[in-house]
């Protein structure tokens, strides 16, 4: 059989003959194995899952993780520092299953993908109807679909009464779409206007169908799906930035330890001590603590979000969400509701505002219903399918929402049904557009309206659907209390107004009613005349409250927000015009964008905002097009058309109420409220991260470069060797550790969400950064040489005194070299450069341990120190507080 993309375009007869089957009596139980074995089982196509220890294996794979298994081994085996080699090896391992529980969990996404797919399937098979497995289903089959039913395949219907499908979780689309059988010419309709499809992953809203299947497995728009979600995770820009820092410290501190290792063999210095030395010095060189505090900051970053709604399946995620200069965000129950709501009513002249707390309003002030309007409601109320559960709509959106409506006026349908029973009804039907139900007044009511009794029950029926067709039935109106007759004029003008509702993106319905003085024929034509038109209802799904507020943000943070949806252009640009989404930019549709080639959108891509009526393969283009610009794309979204994106996307994020399990699992991020102002959130939560994450980065480097040009300068200079290894060790763990922590939770600056996002391939170690490490860097050395050389040459202490001296300036120079990062805005003798207590908790914490170092006598035994006295702490104190006066004055020179 040929594959054919445009089913919907054919006649019935002409899909019988392709698939070769009978669209009454549907395919021979032989001739389905067949086909079973031909196509294949109707389920979804995974790729193959690496194991779960190459997965554990595969976080090993890094250069920095290379050269610190090195240095675990010289540590250990040559140095025989156990606890450092321990501490490393802990940092690694603990790195390693963080990354295999986030990729482990990434596989999830095809099986959450699977699970929306119906489990069983009614078919016809040689006329007889049958129930069999989803996976046995192939194309030819008859398949028979019900109020409820999952869609099991993609198929087209032959045959419908009053049916609908809701496919929002597949294009996007927040109403039931009506369908029919007849065939449409044009080939280029998105999903979503294909009203004689239907597709696998759906489900049936209401009426009946059947259908002919015509793709299964992969080849459903489904499976296309799930191909596109075979895409190789991209690195994050913070993980492509550490590595690359990882590669130049290793790089650069071996070579500078060769240099040190080879001067100190020339200077007569032993083989053994050389050695030993210039390991040491690597060891502390390379920031061994940089793996563990990213990892700590990113995981209480996560933390923070989560306690904000914002739950996050991959730590570095957090950091790139922080440096996204754009935001795609999908509309339905992200930027709104996802709820229909009566907003407008026009009533005898008058357009009536109906508040969420069910107050009506006429031109913005309170006004008090009249028993004539009540009417209105009474007909929406009955009139009406659905059914309030846990105070929320059951069944379809539009009458939920008339439902809802009449509830805030005080008008319960229950007790409504108790004075006016339904008799019959005749349902909704996308060709008639109109739904009627037939209601026996009682309790001695004559009328709804007049409130006049009579002895005597008198029957209505009541009427809604599209304006156009009920004004077309109605011969009168209900107008001050009494009924008149409906001239031409007036209909004219009922439908202009039904027309600049509809523009403004509202979906607009007519409500109707007709008396009988006994009970009517059930006759759609002889019931649906002579209706008296009572006023034209306007629903819409309302942004919701938060959103204004996290739109503003987003543009004062300079990060690009755009609505990608699969509804209609007039509805998305109402809502992106509510919300200031559009500012002055441009609205485009999917059927526009097709024609747009990838060069064309690439260059228009910063002057659109919203994308209407679009389908999977379409946001798939912008996320590129985004990319092809230089910009970190985020990608909001909540139904199974969002997933591929969201997965492309450099920061993918899901829904947590409103969104499928695939989008969740294909995501970085899941919004546990399903709140846009969170993604605000996250972004602040992001930004405090890579900022505290290239303070701690910048300060270890400061810190290791000051301890390599120490040994260093010394070496080229003459002088004994400054640092054994042991103290090169104490000073890379008392100085990396608690103090570093602190500054990955550093309190956010003021200013944090008022800048733009970091440049786009701006780096840590940006040229300016790199000098930066250099020159205070080289202040804290010289201030530790001077301690050292005042201590042998002014002082006259044993070398072991002297040091000890360079060693505890060095310490306490470096420690104190934390507060230039804290404030990078600031100075450090301000109260704002003392606001982080955990770093000046770490601060005092770390000076007691090197205390202990230098007055435990065990320990001085150890670290080869000895007892320091008053002079010695004053060339000390000298040696590390003039560092830091002269970093803050150049610091504050530069802000100038």
């Amino acid at each position: 059989m040929p594959e054919i993309k445009y089913w919907h375009t054919l006649k019935i007869r002409e899909i019988e003959s392709i698939l070769e089957t009978d669209v009454k009596a549907g395919l021979h139980p032989k001739q389905a194995g067949n086909r079973l074995i031909h196509f294949g089982p109707n389920e979804l196509e995974e790729k193959k899952k690496p194991s779960p220890l190459q997965i554990f294996l595969s976080q090993f794979k890094d250069f920095l993780v290379y050269v610190l298994i090195v240095a675990i081994i010289v540590s250990g085996l040559v140095l025989r520092e156990l606890v450092d080699a321990l501490a490393i090896s802990a940092i690694l391992i603990l790195n390693a299953i963080l990354g295999f529980v986030q990729e482990f969990r990434a596989e999830k996404a095809m099986e959450a993908l699977k699970r929306l797919t119906a489990p069983t399937a009614k078919v016809i098979r040689l006329g007889q109807e049958v129930e069999i497995s989803a996976e046995e289903v192939v194309p030819g089959d008859l398949t028979i679909l019900e109020t409820g039913d999952h869609v099991p395949a993609d198929a087209r219907i032959i045959e419908c009464i009053a049916f609908a499908t809701d496919e929002s979780a597949l294009t996007g689309e927040s109403q039931p779409v009506n369908k029919h059988t007849e065939p449409i010419s044009n080939r280029l309709l998105p999903l979503g206007d294909r009203k004689n499809m239907v597709y696998m992953g759906t489900a049936v809203a209401r009426g009946k169908a059947k259908a002919v299947v015509v793709a299964t497995g992969k080849s459903t728009e489904m499976g296309q799906i799930a191909g596109m979600l075979q895409i190789a995770e991209e690195k994050t820009p913070l993980q492509k930035e550490l590595k690359r820092v990882g590669k130049r410290i290793a790089v650069l501190c071996l070579l500078v330890c060769f240099i040190v290792f080879l001067s100190g063999i020339l200077r007569g210095f032993s083989w053994a001590l050389m050695f030993l030395a210039a390991v040491s010095l690597a060891v502390a060189a390379i920031p061994e603590g940089l793996p563990a505090v990213v990892t700590v900051t990113l995981a209480l970053g996560v933390q923070n979000m989560a306690k904000k709604n914002a739950i996050v399946r991959r730590l570095h995620a957090v950091e790139t969400l922080g440096s996204a200069t754009a935001i795609c965000t999908d509309k339905t129950g992200t930027l709104t509701k996802n709820q229909m709501t009566v907003k407008l009513i026009y009533f005898e002249d008058k357009m009536w505002e109906l508040t969420d707390e069910g107050r009506l309003k006429i031109h913005g002030k309170e006004a008090a219903p009249s028993e004539d309007l009540m009417l209105l409601f009474k007909i929406a109320a009955l009139c009406n399918d659905a059914r309030i559960r846990d105070g929320k709509p059951i069944g379809d959106p539009t009458d939920g929402a008339l439902l809802i409506a009449a509830e805030k006026v005080g008008l319960g349908k229950d007790a409504l049904e108790k004075r006016a029973p339904c008799l019959n009804e005749i349902p909704f039907d996308s060709e008639r557009k109109r739904m009627t139900t037939v209601h026996k007044l009682v309790d001695g009511l004559w009328s709804m309206v007049y409130g006049k009794k009579t002895d005597e029950p008198v029957y209505v029926a009541l009427v809604k659907g599209a304006p156009e067709v009920i004004l077309a039935r109605c011969s009168s109106i209900h107008r001050g209390g009494s009924i008149k007759s409906l001239s031409e004029e007036e209909r004219k003008r009922l439908l202009h107004k039904n027309g600049g509702m509809a523009r403004r993106g509202y979906r607009v319905l007519a409500m109707a009613y007709r008396e009988f003085s006994e009970p009517p024929e059930i006759e759609p034509e002889a019931l649906e005349r002579d209706l008296t038109f009572v006023g034209l209802v306007g629903m819409t799904d309302p942004p919701r409250s938060e959103v204004y507020e996290a739109i503003k943000t987003c543009h004062k943070a300079n990060v690009q927000a755009v609505m990608i949806t699969g509804d209609h252009k007039l509805t998305a640009e109402t809502v992106a015009r509510e919300i200031s989404l559009l500012d002055r930019k441009q609205i485009i549709t999917g059927t526009e964008l097709k024609e747009m080639s990838e060069r064309e959108l690439t260059s228009r891509i910063e002057e659109i905002a919203v994308y209407a009526r679009v389908d999977p393969r379409d946001k798939i283009k912008i996320i590129k097009a985004f990319k092809n610009r230089g910009h970190i794309v985020g990608m909001t979204g909540d139904g199974v058309n969002d997933a591929p994106a969201v997965k492309m996307a450099d920061i993918g994020i899901a829904m947590g109420i409103a969104g499928t399990d695939v989008t969740k699992e294909a995501s970085d991020i899941t919004l546990a409220d399903d709140n846009f102002a969170t993604i605000v959130t996250a972004i602040r939560e992001g930004r405090l991260i890579f900022d505290n994450i290239k303070k701690f980065i910048l300060f270890l480097l400061s810190c290791n470069v000051s301890e390599v040009l120490t040994m260093f300068l010394a070496m080229i200079a003459g002088f004994p060797l400054p640092l054994l290894p042991v103290q090169i060790l104490w000073i890379n763990f008392v100085t990396d550790g608690l103090p570093a922590l602190a500054l990955g939770v550093d309190p956010p600056a003021p200013d944090l969400m008022d800048r733009p996002p970091r440049r786009i391939g701006e780096g840590i170690l940006a040229k300016e950064k790199q000098l930066q490490i250099l020159w205070q860097g080289l202040i804290l050395t010289l201030g530790a040489l001077f301690a050292f050389m005042a201590g042998l040459f002014w002082l006259k202490v044993p070398l072991r005194g002297a040091q000890s001296m360079v060693f505890t300036a060095l310490v306490l120079a470096q420690i104190l070299h934390t507060l230039n990062f804290r404030c990078e805005r600031h100075s450090v003798f301000t109260f704002h450069s003392l606001a982080n207590k955990s770093l000046l908790a770490a601060i005092w914490g770390s000076i007691i341990l090197h205390l202990g170092v230098l007055y435990i006598p065990p320990l001085q035994s150890i670290f080869h120190t000895t007892f320091l006295g008053a002079r010695e702490w004053g060339i000390i104190l000298t040696a590390s507080l003039v560092p830091l006066i002269i970093i803050d004055a150049i610091r504050n020179i530069a802000r100038k």
